[in-house]
């Protein structure tokens, strides 16, 4: 089961990805309407034959949205995923030992191998390129949620 997003705006900008890709020959394979209802759902979605003239491959869509894109090789995978100006996070599915080990070259926050959202607590990452800047996780959570404040006070006279 699926939560609503966080408001209407960032539901209709994945909507408006979606859209996107189908008007640029995309297949929905699940999903990819807004249902009838109240609150701000949008049910997950698969897209295939999606290429890098679709927003679903070149912005940061931030919702239920797996858009698949078949690619001749790893190289070139990793080509594609070093090509991006972001770098939040990726996924790596392979059983190849090189492929893992060549995961690591991804300029991305946090590369999950073989799985997706893993980690612990203690997992500290920093986003790259435009998904923003400054670690996360692990203790710098607190550095993220707070401000640090100098106050400097000039001498009574």
């Amino acid at each position: 089961m699926l939560g609503p997003l966080v408001d209407r705006r960032q539901r209709d900008i994945v909507d408006r990805h979606v859209t996107d890709a189908v008007e640029r020959g995309a297949t929905v394979r699940t999903g990819g309407t807004v249902p009838e209802g109240r609150g701000f759902f949008y049910p997950a979605t698969v897209l295939t034959g999606v290429d890098d003239s679709m927003l679903v491959m070149t912005e940061e869509t931030f919702g239920p949205l797996a858009p698949v894109e078949v690619v001749s090789s790893f190289e070139e995978g990793l080509e594609k995923a070093a090509g991006t100006r972001f770098g939040l996070a990726a996924s790596v599915y392979t059983n190849d030992p090189a492929h893992m080990a060549a995961a690591r070259d991804i300029p991305a926050g946090v590369v999950w191998v073989n799985q997706w959202q893993g980690g612990g607590p203690e997992r500290l990452y920093e986003p790259a390129g435009d998904s923003g800047m400054g670690a996360t996780g692990s203790r710098a959570a607190y550095d993220a949620a707070t401000r640090p404040v100098s106050i400097h006070t000039a001498p009574s006279a």
